[in-house]
Protein backbone atom coordinates (compact mmCIF):
# COMPACT_ATOMS: atom_id res chain seq x y z
CA UNK A 1 0.00 0.00 0.00
CA UNK A 2 1.38 3.58 -0.75
CA UNK A 3 0.62 5.58 1.99
CA UNK A 4 1.03 9.17 -0.07
CA UNK A 5 -2.10 9.87 -1.08
CA UNK A 6 -2.67 11.06 -5.12
CA UNK A 7 -4.20 14.59 -4.31
CA UNK A 8 -1.13 14.97 -1.51
CA UNK A 9 2.11 17.33 -2.88
CA UNK A 10 3.77 16.56 -0.23
CA UNK A 11 4.74 13.86 2.04
CA UNK A 12 3.28 14.87 5.99
CA UNK A 13 5.05 13.70 8.78
CA UNK A 14 3.98 14.32 12.33
CA UNK A 15 6.45 14.02 15.14
CA UNK A 16 5.79 13.89 18.97
CA UNK A 17 7.88 14.37 22.00
CA UNK A 18 6.88 13.98 25.17
CA UNK A 19 8.73 17.65 26.15
CA UNK A 20 11.52 20.09 24.42
CA UNK A 21 13.72 19.84 27.64
CA UNK A 22 17.36 20.96 27.47
CA UNK A 23 19.02 16.82 25.77
CA UNK A 24 19.66 15.19 23.56
CA UNK A 25 15.74 13.69 22.38
CA UNK A 26 14.60 17.47 21.99
CA UNK A 27 17.78 18.60 19.66
CA UNK A 28 17.47 15.46 17.62
CA UNK A 29 13.86 16.08 16.86
CA UNK A 30 14.44 20.02 16.10
CA UNK A 31 17.05 19.22 13.63
CA UNK A 32 15.06 16.10 11.86
CA UNK A 33 12.39 18.45 11.35
CA UNK A 34 14.64 21.32 10.06
CA UNK A 35 16.01 19.36 7.99
CA UNK A 36 13.30 18.06 5.92
CA UNK A 37 13.47 18.83 2.33
CA UNK A 38 10.60 21.53 2.19
CA UNK A 39 9.54 20.77 -0.93
CA UNK A 40 8.94 17.19 -0.32
CA UNK A 41 8.09 17.02 3.00
CA UNK A 42 5.69 18.94 5.75
CA UNK A 43 6.87 19.00 9.15
CA UNK A 44 4.96 19.40 12.18
CA UNK A 45 6.42 18.85 15.82
CA UNK A 46 4.06 18.19 18.32
CA UNK A 47 5.66 18.39 22.02
CA UNK A 48 4.32 18.69 25.58
CA UNK A 49 5.07 20.46 28.49
CA UNK A 50 8.43 20.61 30.38
CA UNK A 51 8.62 19.12 34.46
CA UNK A 52 9.32 22.06 36.99
CA UNK A 53 12.82 23.34 37.27
CA UNK A 54 13.54 21.85 33.46
CA UNK A 55 15.05 23.77 31.12
CA UNK A 56 13.05 24.44 27.78
CA UNK A 57 14.81 23.99 24.00
CA UNK A 58 11.75 25.74 22.79
CA UNK A 59 13.75 28.95 21.79
CA UNK A 60 16.11 26.37 20.13
CA UNK A 61 13.28 24.94 17.81
CA UNK A 62 12.09 28.76 17.06
CA UNK A 63 15.56 29.37 16.09
CA UNK A 64 15.80 26.71 13.54
CA UNK A 65 12.18 27.44 12.29
CA UNK A 66 10.49 24.53 14.13
CA UNK A 67 7.13 25.84 15.64
CA UNK A 68 5.86 23.15 17.95
CA UNK A 69 2.56 22.34 18.20
CA UNK A 70 2.13 22.28 22.51
CA UNK A 71 -0.09 19.85 23.56
CA UNK A 72 0.38 20.20 27.51
CA UNK A 73 -1.06 16.96 28.52
CA UNK A 74 2.12 15.00 27.32
CA UNK A 75 4.04 14.59 30.31
CA UNK A 76 7.19 13.41 30.80
CA UNK A 77 6.94 11.30 33.58
CA UNK A 78 5.37 8.23 33.37
CA UNK A 79 1.66 7.56 34.43
CA UNK A 80 -1.42 6.12 33.01
CA UNK A 81 -4.16 8.09 34.13
CA UNK A 82 -6.76 10.62 33.06
CA UNK A 83 -4.25 13.29 31.54
CA UNK A 84 -2.62 9.87 29.39
CA UNK A 85 -6.20 9.90 28.01
CA UNK A 86 -6.93 13.39 27.49
CA UNK A 87 -3.07 13.70 25.68
CA UNK A 88 -4.28 10.67 23.02
CA UNK A 89 -7.86 12.21 22.35
CA UNK A 90 -5.89 15.48 21.50
CA UNK A 91 -3.27 13.88 19.43
CA UNK A 92 -6.05 11.58 17.87
CA UNK A 93 -7.94 14.76 16.98
CA UNK A 94 -4.56 16.81 15.70
CA UNK A 95 -4.00 13.58 13.61
CA UNK A 96 -7.53 13.29 11.84
CA UNK A 97 -7.36 17.21 11.00
CA UNK A 98 -3.91 17.04 9.83
CA UNK A 99 -3.82 13.69 8.12
CA UNK A 100 0.05 13.01 8.12
CA UNK A 101 1.48 9.84 6.06
CA UNK A 102 3.47 9.65 8.89
CA UNK A 103 3.83 9.66 12.72
CA UNK A 104 7.39 9.26 14.44
CA UNK A 105 7.06 9.32 18.42
CA UNK A 106 10.04 10.05 20.32
CA UNK A 107 10.60 9.08 24.12
CA UNK A 108 8.26 6.44 26.10
CA UNK A 109 5.33 8.63 26.94
CA UNK A 110 4.86 9.99 23.59
CA UNK A 111 5.66 6.73 21.59
CA UNK A 112 2.86 5.32 24.23
CA UNK A 113 0.16 8.28 23.43
CA UNK A 114 1.35 8.65 20.08
CA UNK A 115 1.61 5.24 18.35
CA UNK A 116 -2.19 4.58 20.01
CA UNK A 117 -3.12 8.22 18.75
CA UNK A 118 -1.71 7.27 15.16
CA UNK A 119 -3.30 3.84 14.84
CA UNK A 120 -6.56 4.75 16.05
CA UNK A 121 -6.11 7.92 13.76
CA UNK A 122 -5.40 5.52 10.42
CA UNK A 123 -2.10 7.15 9.90
CA UNK A 124 -0.55 4.92 7.38
CA UNK A 125 2.82 4.79 8.73
CA UNK A 126 3.96 4.63 12.24
CA UNK A 127 7.79 5.25 13.42
CA UNK A 128 9.29 5.27 17.18
CA UNK A 129 12.71 6.53 17.76
CA UNK A 130 13.69 4.76 20.87
CA UNK A 131 16.07 7.30 22.81
CA UNK A 132 16.96 4.36 25.43
CA UNK A 133 17.44 4.31 29.24
CA UNK A 134 13.74 3.90 30.48
CA UNK A 135 13.75 0.00 30.02
CA UNK A 136 16.97 -0.22 32.80
CA UNK A 137 17.47 1.19 35.67
CA UNK A 138 15.37 4.19 35.68
CA UNK A 139 12.38 3.41 37.53
CA UNK A 140 11.96 0.56 40.09
CA UNK A 141 11.66 -2.98 39.03
CA UNK A 142 7.67 -3.03 38.65
CA UNK A 143 7.21 -0.26 36.58
CA UNK A 144 10.08 -1.19 34.44
CA UNK A 145 8.63 -4.28 33.82
CA UNK A 146 5.34 -2.65 33.11
CA UNK A 147 7.27 -0.23 30.79
CA UNK A 148 8.50 -3.31 28.88
CA UNK A 149 5.13 -5.06 28.54
CA UNK A 150 3.92 -2.20 27.11
CA UNK A 151 6.69 -1.60 24.60
CA UNK A 152 6.35 -4.88 23.63
CA UNK A 153 2.80 -4.47 22.61
CA UNK A 154 3.19 -1.04 20.96
CA UNK A 155 5.94 -2.58 18.79
CA UNK A 156 2.86 -4.58 17.14
CA UNK A 157 1.41 -0.66 16.32
CA UNK A 158 5.39 0.45 14.73
CA UNK A 159 6.49 -0.11 11.08
CA UNK A 160 9.66 0.68 12.33
CA UNK A 161 11.72 1.22 15.46
CA UNK A 162 14.66 3.03 15.58
CA UNK A 163 17.58 2.96 17.86
CA UNK A 164 20.05 6.09 18.55
CA UNK A 165 23.07 4.06 18.99
CA UNK A 166 24.00 0.20 19.38
CA UNK A 167 24.29 0.56 22.86
CA UNK A 168 20.40 1.25 22.70
CA UNK A 169 19.69 -1.56 20.05
CA UNK A 170 21.21 -4.12 22.48
CA UNK A 171 19.00 -2.59 25.46
CA UNK A 172 15.89 -2.95 23.28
Amino acid sequence: MNPLRVSDPKIKILRVIARLNIGGPAIHVVLLSAGMDRVRFESLLVSGSENPGEGSMLDYALYHGVQPAIIPEIVGEFSLGPLEMRALVRLYRLMRQERPHVVHTHTAKAGFVGRLAARLARVPVVVHTFHGHVLHGYYGPRKTQLLRRMERGLACLTDCIIAVSEQVKRDW
